[in-house]
């Protein structure tokens, strides 16, 4: 956990599929910090298919739909009002699975 004030407080570090630094833990929508309602709805899937992947499910699409899904967030994310939810986003990402 960290607190990140631009994602409403305390939040999960989190990948980019939305894993945790425990890798049975996946953390999407407002527990992973409050942002909009499309948000949720994209990290919610992104972390779904991830989290099914991890298992070893054959996800048919799966890579091309995860691109497109964290394609869709960036744009929800981008222009000024999206500025600060980036900034607290981009302290709350681990990069490369690099836990710290």
């Amino acid at each position: 956990m960290k607190y990140v004030p631009e994602l409403g407080g305390h939040v999960p570090v989190r990948d980019e599929n939305m894993r945790t630094s425990n890798s049975r833990v996946y953390a999407a929508g407002d527990s992973g910090g409050v942002e909009e309602a499309s948000s949720a709805m994209v990290t919610g899937e992104i972390a779904g298919i991830s989290a099914a992947k991890s298992l070893g499910h054959q996800v048919p699409g799966a890579d091309e739909r995860l691109a497109q899904l964290k394609a869709d967030l960036a744009a929800i994310r981008s222009g000024p009002a999206g500025e600060k939810i980036s900034a607290g986003v981009r302290c709350a990402t681990v990069c490369g699975g690099v836990w710290g």
